[in-house]
């Protein structure tokens, strides 16, 4: 199978200092332990404003651009800005893009986007769990947009709240989330099922890889 991988040094740069959980060493300890897969190399875009504003309200795009042009270096408690936030998180959502025009043109078969900041807690208006923007939700209305079948299957520890707070109310793109739970964000019940397009799995802490098989 034919897998692209899309990343970009800009990643490196969205900065969320010393200590911090998400931080800039886990990009390149990540590409380390890709080295020697024959992969094909996509080249990362720059998602448009209208790509992203498909899974995010107008307002809070331009509160994140002009938090970030001010110097604004926190939008909460966990969810670090830098100079250059802006910029990695609009190339961060579109790397997922350009994998999924590599897909589509047959240029390959699958992909992967190793990329920061990460997306699954950010809300149609609100950053959360050091999300800025939500790449996986962009990628999949990118994706509606050309009339593809869509299921996100979510198997961080943590419940994509965002993702499913997006899709909730759209029966059309299925989202499926693995998690620890107790956990942050608190989210992730059973009970949550949206218009019917929404099932959440909910995993005691430890739990190994035959548990998610």
């Amino acid at each position: 199978m034919r897998t692209g991988l899309a990343s970009d040094p800009i990643f490196e740069q969205h900065d969320t200092g010393p200590g911090h959980p998400e931080r800039p060493a886990r990009l390149p300890a990540l590409l380390n332990a890709l080295e020697g897969l024959d992969l094909v190399a996509v080249e990362p875009r720059e998602a448009t404003r209208e790509e992203i504003e498909a899974a995010h309200s107008p307002d809070y795009v331009s509160r994140v651009e002009d938090a970030v042009s001010r110097g604004v270096t926190h939008l909460d408690a966990d969810t670090v800005l830098s100079p250059h936030s802006f910029q990695a998180a609009v190339k961060a959502a579109g790397a997922g893009l350009a994998l999924a025009e590599a897909l589509l043109d047959g240029r390959i078969e699958a992909g992967f986007a190793a990329v920061r900041p990460p997306g699954h807690h950010a809300c149609t208006a609100r950053a959360m769990g050091f999300c800025l923007f939500n790449n996986i939700a962009i990628l999949a209305r990118f994706l509606q947009a050309r009339e593809q079948r869509v299921c996100i299957v979510d198997w961080d520890v943590h419940h994509g709240n965002g993702t499913e707070e997006i899709f909730r109310n759209d029966a059309a793109i299925g989202f499926c989330s693995l998690h620890q739970s107790p956990l942050y964000p608190g989210t992730g019940s059973p009970r949550e099922t949206g218009a019917g397009n929404i099932r959440n799995i909910p995993l005691p802490p430890a739990s190994g890889e035959a548990t998610y098989l």
